[in-house]
């Protein structure tokens, strides 16, 4: 009998995608053994709806591609189902040795564990060894190959409606009996053993396949002797009777995940928020700087405005340093050679009011004029705030009388029994 290629079984959702892109795919199947053994390994590239295959020992002259899927053999992958009571990934990985330890030969630390989560709450485990993975992962790394998926080649073969496949492929039986499940060994004529132990398992728990699809089949391969020993109908594969349902069960995880493919899938991911936190760093930068900008304009500008009162109140002044220290000296200057102050003149009044206004600090004066013995101070205030100055004055013998004018309160101070218009 002759069946369809197992070689030209596709992937066929991630194929349609990277030909609709113009993306090129790399598909390679491990042989059995390799790379110890020197077999010979298939490959199939497809590149904007071309599509080539071949097969060749070892991998040189195989160019990468956007995306490299690697097909291991499937004896050398164990695959179960458990269910654990988290969906933790970092637990899970941690709990799997220990909750498969019972079903597994070799050591669990010489093993790798691999899996994904059902939607019903069960986990679909693949179970590799080590070795084989550092192997073969060596061995593509060597000839430039970064695969995107590593997955057994139990998870390529098509399933029909009630039933199971069957590949003959490099030197194998593989065997899917489910979504993520499936079985491999060698090549025998007969149906091995693990098939018929398979078998019982599924008969026993109500599961078993009405027929066996075949794919790939040697010629030495007797279908009514297949069907009396499993006591299955055999058929050969039509490929439009069989579709390859996504198997998510990539051995690339915990320490073999790749990194350039975390890292550019983290890119993808982060990108647009990392892109936001810059235009927002720079916008702020731009806001401070703007800001800075003006305070120091300010700055400038009072610096500015206390020279020119300094020179103006004391033209002899030929050095500027510190124009508030210098004119406060100055005044010190002028009080002491005119004799204690007399009241209704301004630096008495000064003297007065000016602790009044330091308890005040929340208070800003806008100005102040002497005039006719008395010295108005315009202040930016609330009624509240400017009675309570006036209050605080008062306490300090002046008299005073306050005025409000929209935000702005304009206080006049005298000192107790100066008449208007006196001479100071």
């Amino acid at each position: 009998m002759k069946a369809p290629s197992f070689a030209n079984l596709r992937w066929p959702d991630a194929a349609a995608a990277l030909r609709a892109r113009g993306a090129s795919r790399l598909e390679l199947w491990l042989p059995r053994e390799w790379p110890a053994a020197d077999a010979e390994l298939r490959w199939r590239r497809t590149q904007s709806g071309s599509v080539k295959q071949g097969s060749q020992r070892g991998l040189e002259g195989l160019a990468p591609a956007d995306e490299v899927v690697v097909w291991t053999p499937a004896a050398e992958t164990l695959l179960l189902r458990t269910r654990l009571p988290t969906r933790s990934a970092a637990k899970i990985a941690q709990a799997l040795p220990f909750a498969l330890e019972d079903q597994l030969v070799d050591a669990p630390e010489k093993l790798h564990f691999a899996f994904t989560q059902e939607a019903g709450g069960a986990l679909a485990v693949a179970v590799t060894r080590r070795d084989r993975m550092e192997g073969w992962l060596s061995a593509l790394s060597a000839a430039g190959l970064t695969p995107s998926r590593l997955v057994p080649v139990t998870l390529s073969l098509p399933l029909a409606d009630r039933a199971w496949t069957l590949a003959f492929r490099d030197g194998e039986m593989v065997l899917r009996c489910g979504v993520h499940a499936g079985f491999g060994g060698p090549r025998e004529a007969q149906p091995p053993g693990w098939l018929h132990t398979v078998l019982a398992e599924a008969r026993a728990e109500s599961t078993a396949p009405e027929r066996i699809l075949l794919a790939d089949a040697p010629g030495d391969i007797d279908a009514e002797a297949w069907h009396a020993a499993l006591g299955l109908p055999v058929e050969t594969l039509a490929a439009s009777a069989a579709s390859v349902p996504a198997a998510p069960l990539d051995l690339l995880q915990q320490r073999y995940t790749q990194r350039g493919r975390g890292t550019a899938a983290l890119q993808r991911a982060y990108l647009p928020a990392a892109a936001l936190v810059a235009a927002a760093l720079v916008l702020t930068l731009l806001l401070d700087a703007v800001e800075w900008g003006r305070t120091a304009w300010r700055v400038r500008a009072a610096d500015e405005e206390m020279r020119a009162l300094l020179v103006k109140s004391f033209p002899d002044t030929r050095v500027i340093v510190d124009p508030a220290e210098q004119m406060r000296r100055g005044l010190e200057v002028l009080g002491a050679r005119g004799g204690p102050a007399v009241p209704g003149e301004m630096l008495y009044l000064l003297a007065r009011a000016s602790p009044a206004f330091e308890r005040e600090a929340r208070l800003r004066v806008q100005a102040l004029e002497y005039a006719d013995t008395a010295l108005s101070v315009r202040i930016a205030a609330t009624q509240k705030d400017a009675e309570s100055l006036a209050s605080a004055l008062r306490a300090r013998s002046l008299d005073v009388t306050v005025d409000r004018a929209g935000g702005e309160a304009r206080l006049k101070l005298r000192a107790p029994g100066a008449a208007k218009g006196a001479k100071p």
